[in-house]
C-alpha cells in the first residue's frame, strides 16, 4: 500500500464509519474497503495485522490507535 492508497483507505473508512458506525468487535469496514480497493489478499492480511499490532482491533480504533503507525509504515 502506498501513500495514495492509504489516504483513500482513511477517507473511505471515515465515510463507512459515518454510515455503518463501528461495532467495536472487528475490522469489518476496513476489510470491505481493502476489498473495494482490490488490494491483494496477502497485502490485506498484512495491513490488518498491522492495524491490530498497533491497537486497531475495531474500525474506530484504527483512527484512535493505529493511524500514526500506519502512516509511518505506509506513507511513502
Amino acid at each position: 500500500m502506498n501513500k495514495k492508497d492509504l489516504e483513500r483507505f482513511f477517507n473511505r473508512l471515515e465515510e463507512l464509519l459515518e454510515i455503518n458506525g463501528c461495532n467495536g468487535r472487528d475490522l469489518t469496514n476496513a476489510e470491505i474497503i481493502l476489498e473495494e480497493m482490490n488490494i491483494p489478499k496477502e497485502k490485506r492480511e498484512e495491513f490488518l495485522k498491522d492495524c491490530r499490532k498497533s491497537g486497531g482491533f475495531c474500525d474506530c480504533e484504527i483512527f484512535l490507535n493505529s493511524e500514526e503507525y500506519l502512516r509511518e509504515k505506509y506513507d511513502k
